[in-house]
């Protein structure tokens, strides 16, 4: 009778205290499982400036053909990409396609940071954008390269 109440007891005591009966009797389970980090969201891979580059080369059939093979929302992005990118004068181009390069030859540590801060002074008014740009904390988070590369993507390459 004794057993059935200590089971008992071991069971309810790991249905209310997530603990496994093997812990309640102070026994080791075995090794620990470690746990799985939460997946990563998933970068694009490869120059967003070169594929935008690469489509507009693309005769209009071709490039219906590619971008039919993709899902709506992603196909949509694109063609709105695109549309922006063609309007682009070549020289503006060419900007936007080494500002890219630049910033995949950061470091993904210094992307992530690079992109938080660019989202960061995308929600500022303009004057706030600049007096951002020329905090101390920039200056102090980020390399003379990156600080550029924010500057840059605001519009504002002639600051440092």
């Amino acid at each position: 009778m004794q057993v059935r109440s200590l089971v008992g007891l071991m069971a309810l005591a790991a249905a209310l205290g997530n603990v496994s009966p093997l812990a309640a009797q102070g026994r080791k389970a075995g090794p620990a499982v470690p746990r799985r980090a939460p997946p990563q969201p998933r970068r694009p891979q490869g120059n967003p400036a070169r594929e935008l580059d690469r489509f507009s080369r693309m005769s209009p059939k071709e490039r219906q053909e590619q971008l039919a093979k993709l899902p709506p929302a992603r196909r949509q992005q694109i063609e709105q990409r695109l549309e922006r990118y063609q309007k682009l004068p070549p020289q503006q181009r060419e900007q936007l396609r080494k500002r890219y390069e630049a910033f995949q030859n950061l470091p993904d540590d210094r992307q992530d940071a690079v992109r938080e801060e660019l989202q960061n002074l995308r929600g500022l008014p303009p004057a706030q954008r600049k007096s951002r740009l020329d905090s101390p904390e920039v200056r102090q988070n980020f390399s003379p390269e990156e600080q550029q590369l924010l500057r840059e993507s605001m519009g504002q390459p002639d600051m440092l």
